[in-house]
């Protein structure tokens, strides 16, 4: 469903552009005590920090810091991708596509990420293919992606927030294991023959799972203690995994045939509602999802699945995104934030709450001290996405004050050498004084 944006909302994006941002005066948290703070603060005196509070009834900002200088944005990347997903995607997503011919249905992926997944698992597609008496083949849809993006942590392998891009997901493209560290016992779900499993000997202090990188050989190291331990690890992906795992969920052989393009005429399988998937992505951090969705976007375009189409319809694909890129420069090489060649300005990120609008978005992001990332972190107030990369933190979105009034900030911290939870203590500092003085 294409966004309408309204002539106010254009209209102030560019009075900003050309204007600049000029700064509110009378605060009873003085721009001179917040700069303090940004300077003085624990963690933050060796940092980089940007910093953007805006009051969006005036349309003015209260204080900036850096707003235009590029930053590591990590996972507050996926504001962009909600917004492109919100304009390019049906309201009511497409789980796959299919076209019949004779005894055969042929099928292929949308990109769509919740067939059967650990978590917000979606039955779908499978009950789907259960009901027909088709024979069932399967089209590997192109894709121009590797399995893992530019720029991403090549030791993040084995964990579910690592978990590969694929062109049709399974299972979140992991296993769940749960681990009776009492009786030296384990489960695993999916069950499957071809994911081996060994046992260490040795115990430790904290149970874990390991795999080898390119293949699907797991190593469960149980734990000296009592506990009933659930740990998630990501699996190697290939099209001949997917559809031997798909064969054995629909119970019916699933084989894969070729073809050169869609056909023009098919039929769409719909799956969840748009925003639930959404608010799953930006409420737990799901970079699976963000990545699946880029893909998704693209998808709408081409036969070919790639994230690098999927960020440029984004890009383009509205009047304002178009001027927001021809005045910004957003560095934007994946879905999920987990590239660290993304920069982006926080003047940029403050846009993305624009565009999205208040109404919209505040109901899927985390709030504070009660939902998603920020559940143990920060008071109701605060209404925020988060974006952690080893020695870079970002919080983007919302905070109410006491004053009645919903203000939106950026806070980035880049390059610290102290534990993010300090940096976290500390923007909390400075949210807290937000809160009772502005």
């Amino acid at each position: 469903m294409k966004w309408l944006f309204s002539m106010n909302k254009l209209l102030c994006i560019l009075l900003i552009f050309a204007f600049g941002f000029q700064s509110l005066q009378a605060q009873r948290y003085s721009k001179r005590q917040i700069r303090k703070d940004l300077e003085e603060l624990p963690g933050f005196e060796n940092a980089f920090i940007g910093f953007l509070l805006v009051d969006p009834a005036k349309r003015k900002p209260i204080f900036e810091q850096y707003a235009d200088k590029h930053m590591t944005p990590g996972s507050t990347t996926k504001l962009f991708t909600i917004y492109g997903a919100m304009n390019h995607l049906p309201e009511v997503l497409p789980a796959l596509e299919y076209t019949i011919k004779g005894d055969s249905l042929i099928f292929w992926s949308t990109g769509y990420p919740i067939t059967l997944h650990l978590d917000q698992t979606d039955s779908t597609v499978v009950n789907f293919l259960k009901k027909t008496d088709k024979k069932l083949y399967y089209w590997p849809r192109p894709t121009e992606d590797s399995r893992f993006g530019p720029g991403w942590g090549w030791d993040d392998y084995p964990y579910y927030f690592g978990a590969e891009k694929s062109v049709f997901p399974i299972y979140g493209n992991s296993v769940k294991f749960i681990l009776d560290n009492k009786n030296k016992t384990y489960t695993m779900s999916p069950e499957y023959r071809g994911f081996r499993v060994s046992v260490d000997s040795l115990y430790a202090e904290r149970s874990s799972v390991t795999r080898d990188e390119f293949w699907n050989e797991f190593k469960i190291q149980f734990a000296t203690n009592y506990d009933v331990d659930t740990i998630t690890r990501a699996f190697h992906t290939s099209d001949a995994l997917f559809t031997e795992l798909l064969s054995n969920a629909v119970q019916k052989p699933v084989h894969t045939v070729e073809m050169e393009a869609r056909p023009e005429n098919h039929e769409t399988l719909n799956g969840v509602v748009a925003d639930s998937l959404y608010k799953w992505t930006l409420q737990d951090s799901d970079n699976l999802f963000a990545e699946q969705i880029m893909l998704m976007i693209s998808g709408q375009q081409s036969d070919t699945l790639s994230t690098e189409q999927g960020i440029s319809f984004t890009k383009t694909g509205t009047e304002v995104m178009q001027i927001l890129s021809e005045n910004i420069d957003l560095v934007w090489r994946d879905g999920s934030g987990l590239s660290r060649y993304n920069m982006f300005q926080p003047r940029a990120l403050i846009f993305t709450l624009y565009l999205l609008g208040e109404k919209k978005l505040i109901p899927l992001l985390p709030r504070g001290g009660t939902s998603g990332t920020l559940k143990d972190w920060y008071g109701p107030y605060v209404y925020a996405k988060t974006g952690t990369l080893s020695n870079n933190h970002a919080l983007v979105g919302f905070i109410q004050t006491d004053k009645g009034k919903t203000l939106q900030f950026v806070f980035i911290a880049n390059h610290y050498t102290v534990p993010t939870s300090t940096i976290r203590k500390s923007m909390g500092v400075i949210l807290e004084k937000i809160k009772k003085g502005s």
